[in-house]
């Protein structure tokens, strides 16, 4: 099989069930092939070998049933950086940049702070904010054991030295009290919520993604206890649903935060909303 004729194959194989068909098929057949994609226009009547066709034709199939580009190849992009994924943990998302982005124009003028990024899964948020301020001082917890040896795996690969994990189940193994930011994109989605039987969601861990109270629980939860963990002054930032802006604001009022302050996606969708103590 050529490179032409697999990626014809593979378009045809996912018409049906991929949104981005044809950019699923060029993603995979250069995690194959371990090229970048000019490769692939250059060189179209390539072959591949045995080995490449079989292991090529597995992961396609995997696709077509659903399976998420970045679980078949095992990493995604986040920040123009490459991090390491698995089923253990969310795939990190373009939405949640909105996060960094907000954090950073508040806060890089602070050569020194200290920040606690909660449900740190793959490790991305942390890492990000890590590398980008050398000078900060950066925990980070979650409370599956897998996600914490991924992001380890994620902050030795990146090469960050500032950067602390440790397993906690949110704040019960958190004895600090003097975090100037803590940080979170924590579960916010609804049982109910039919989105959880479409998409990549399919595939990533339930207690990630669902949480009670119609989402809200674990908001709840961050909201009341993390003043005990900030300094006078400091900040809660959390990520949560496009639809839950009103109640995130009132229940981080009824927390006695101020300043609270909420920004919006790239799809213009409140997605994020920050508070002081």
């Amino acid at each position: 099989m050529y490179i032409r004729q697999a990626l014809q194959l593979a378009r045809q194989s996912l018409a049906e069930s991929s949104p981005t068909a044809d950019l699923d098929a060029q993603v995979l057949l250069c995690h194959v092939l371990q090229c970048n994609s000019a490769h692939l226009i250059a060189w179209p009547d390539k072959q591949l070998d045995d080995a490449q066709q079989r292991h090529f034709l597995q992961i396609i199939e995997r696709r077509r049933q659903g399976h998420p580009v970045a679980h078949l190849t095992g990493q995604r992009e986040f920040w123009s950086m490459d991090f390491m994924v698995d089923e253990s943990t969310l795939i990190p998302r373009p939405e949640t940049e909105t996060l960094i982005e907000y954090v950073l124009e508040k806060h890089s003028h602070q050569s020194s702070l200290k920040l606690l990024d909660m449900g740190t899964g793959s490790g991305a948020l942390a890492i990000v904010l890590a590398k980008e301020n050398p000078g900060w001082q950066v925990h980070a917890c979650d409370i599956s054991p897998q996600a914490i040896q991924l992001a380890e795996r994620n902050r030795d690969k990146h090469e960050i030295n500032n950067l602390t994990l440790v397993k906690s189940d949110w704040f019960s193994d958190i004895d600090d009290t003097d975090y100037d930011i803590i940080i979170s994109n924590p579960p916010y989605i609804d049982a109910d919520d039919p989105h959880l039987d479409q998409g990549d969601v399919r595939f990533e861990p339930a207690s990630a993604l669902i949480s009670g109270n119609q989402g809200m629980k674990d908001i709840e939860h961050l909201c009341s206890q993390a003043k005990g963990h900030l300094k006078k002054a400091g900040w809660l930032i959390v990520e949560h649903g496009y639809n839950q802006a009103e109640q995130v604001a009132v229940c981080f009022t009824k927390n006695g935060y101020s300043e609270i302050t909420q920004k919006q996606d790239l799809s213009a969708h409140i997605r994020m909303t920050a508070g002081r103590t």
